[in-house]
């Protein structure tokens, strides 16, 4: 098989694999960096064993999200939605 038509097995045409090899948006153009981001952000110590996201935007958050961080020996916990981390405050308890 030849290059040309294994790219267009992938692709639906040669400026689809030209606008990826060289574009700024190295995800795409409607793509994001959501999650490199979101690692960033430090994780939020909760006191108990329960910690509750909503997103954080009010009517443009996401529905309640109850995390169980407890027994977790400190390690953080990612919300389903948003991707926020969660962590026991202390994080030794058990």
């Amino acid at each position: 098989m030849s290059f040309e038509a294994t790219v267009s097995v992938h692709l639906t045409s040669w400026n689809d694999f030209a606008f990826h090899s060289y574009s700024k948006y190295k995800l795409g153009k409607h793509r994001s960096n959501a999650l490199e981001l979101i690692q960033k952000v430090p994780p939020i110590e909760v006191e108990g064993d329960m910690a509750v996201c909503d997103g954080g935007g009010g009517a443009l958050g996401h529905p309640l999200e109850y995390i169980k961080v407890g027994n977790r020996g400190g390690e953080p916990v990612s919300c389903i939605y948003c991707g926020l981390r969660f962590k026991q405050k202390g994080g030794e308890h058990h």
